[in-house]
């Protein structure tokens, strides 16, 4: 049976007053995929997943599950896609459980107060990425390691299938990109579908199924991680020399760096 898309995005462009953002981007994304969107800055990647959300409008066709986006207000997309930006502070003394049980919101009527159940799916969404002894601590005095994994919980709890992430490693130390990067392949196998933002070829090598490369606004490779993150691909976006070495079926790149020799001072 053909699976279908969770989005449609077809001959979408964007564009400021003076400056064009997007232009005839196609893209779609199916479940079960971890695709990522590669790219340097101001490529337009930020301003695709912006524009998936709706939170910001462009000329083009964007569908969820098969309906125009427009069709949707964000309450009702908030009932099927979770969006986690960056990790960030907040400026209220939320413990990490009420961030968590915010994921609820969007299942819940105005005014209404989170039920024993809504707290209950919350601390096991804190228990599925590992944090639950973190749950009476404060946001705002966590590592930004921590602050990513307890807003993956929260779109866990939000019980939605496909999860979009804006540059979800950004600013962790090595470590927590690891152990984040590790959670994303471990929900992916449990089903979850991820459309993730990233600065970082070796880690869309490591665990998207697709990698999506942005260049000037346009979309200019679509494939399998290997078949896309080449020497030729590297060097045409970055501007860099760089090696894709693979082993035990992983892929790193390498890029070419001499640094200059230093004369010991006498």
């Amino acid at each position: 049976m053909e699976l279908k898309p969770v989005y449609t995005v077809k001959n979408l462009s964007f564009a400021y007053p003076k400056h064009s953002v997007l232009e005839g981007v196609d893209l779609a994304l199916y479940p079960g995929e971890v695709v990522s969107l590669l790219g340097p800055n101001g490529c337009g990647k930020s301003t695709l997943i912006r524009l998936m959300l709706r939170l910001l409008e462009g000329r083009g066709d964007i569908r969820l599950h098969g309906e125009p986006l427009y069709n949707y207000n964000h309450r009702d997309i908030a009932t099927h896609v979770a969006y986690i930006p960056q990790y960030h502070n907040v400026p209220f003394g939320y413990s990490v459980e009420e961030m968590v049980v915010m994921g609820r919101v969007s299942k819940l009527g105005f005014f209404a107060h989170p039920s024993r159940r809504d707290r209950d799916i919350a601390r096991a969404a804190l228990e599925r990425v590992g944090i639950a002894d973190l749950a009476s601590r404060p946001f705002g005095q966590l590592s930004g390691g921590q602050k990513q994994m307890v807003l993956l919980a929260r779109a866990i709890a939000q019980e939605v299938r496909t999860f979009i992430m804006d540059e979800p490693v950004n600013g962790l130390d090595y470590g927590n990109q690891m152990r984040l990067l590790r959670m994303i392949a471990e929900l992916a196998a449990e089903g979850y579908t991820f459309l993730k933002t990233t600065h970082y070829p070796d880690h869309a090598l490591l665990v998207s199924t697709r990698v999506v490369v942005m260049h000037g606004g346009k979309i200019i490779a679509d494939g399998d991680p290997d078949a896309v993150i080449t020497p030729r691909m590297l060097r045409h976006v970055y501007d860099v020399d760089a090696e894709v070495i693979r082993h035990r079926e992983r892929g790193w790149c390498v890029p070419h760096f001499n640094p200059p020799s230093h004369t010991p001072c006498s």
